[in-house]
């Protein structure tokens, strides 16, 4: 069902879950009128949650983040895939060597284990298994790195951030997941993907608001095979928006007869 914005659907549902890069921002950057349609939302008593596939920040560094683009949400409000990837580890228990890839130093902000950052081959040998949390400070050389050690010996290779692209002020950037299913597809490590559209984040946030019907959830999203796809499978209302992110520019459409994934709601701007 095509709409004009989110207001058409304000009495749809009780949970408003909005995807970041596409619905709420574009890079540092908050897309007009949305800022405005999330205090809207709050103040007519929607629960308001942001579910980004952002691992670059920890949770304060997000919330201000997003204080700074002028949003207001309490910290148990924003769920990120960062955060999903740190609840794996912590049930998987301690590693005596996880080695953080794309960020360097204070960069990785709060960290449940000593990181270590590795920028040669023998620093990639070292290590007992990686986080890969940003693509900001990852090269090729350093991919090329990471491969040869895994493939003289596999260890866990967890992505916590399984975008591919994501929408800047500039265009569009390569995300971990891009590096993560080259790993997967040649084989190499014992990748794992935490963040949409997989399952865990999605259960995260059912575990913090249980008692919101599963059909009075409506997830907000510029991507189909991340934001709609993974919300669909969890049983969550969806809302593609085409305005800003991935879809911009494009006929909405054609992805999604070529797909198959069928968002609820279509609407170009939240």
């Amino acid at each position: 069902m095509a709409c004009a914005d989110l207001g058409a659907l304000a009495a749809l549902y009780d949970l408003f879950v909005f995807d970041a890069f596409g619905v709420l921002n574009v890079g540092e950057t908050a897309i007009p009128g949305a800022v405005e349609r999330v205090r809207t939302l709050q103040a007519a008593g929607k629960t308001c949650v942001i579910l980004s596939n952002a691992a670059s920040y920890d949770g304060e560094a997000a919330r201000r983040k997003f204080e700074r683009l002028g949003f207001s949400f309490p910290p148990s409000h924003i769920v990120t895939s960062r955060e999903a990837a740190l609840h794996h580890l912590a049930l998987e228990g301690e590693r005596k060597n996880w080695a953080v890839l794309g960020l360097h130093g204070e960069e990785a902000g709060a960290l449940p284990f000593p990181p270590t950052f590795p920028e040669d081959r023998s620093g990639f040998d070292c290590a007992d298994g990686f986080l890969f949390l940003s693509t900001l400070r990852w090269t090729t050389r350093l991919q090329a790195e990471l491969e040869a050690s895994l493939a003289a010996r596999s260890r866990p290779v967890v992505i916590a951030n399984p975008d591919i692209i994501a929408p800047r002020e500039g265009g569009l950037s390569t995300e971990p997941g891009f590096f993560g299913y080259r790993l997967a597809a040649l084989g190499l490590g014992q990748v794992e993907f935490y963040g949409k559209p997989f399952p865990a984040i999605y259960r995260m946030v059912r575990a913090r608001f249980a008692d919101v019907a599963p059909s009075r959830i409506c997830m907000i999203g510029d991507t189909l095979h991340t934001d709609i796809l993974g919300a669909a499978a969890a049983g969550w209302k969806t809302a593609l928006a085409t305005a800003h992110g991935l879809l911009k520019g494009t006929d909405p459409t054609l992805p999604i007869a070529r797909s198959g994934i069928v968002p609820d709601h279509i609407l170009p701007s939240i």
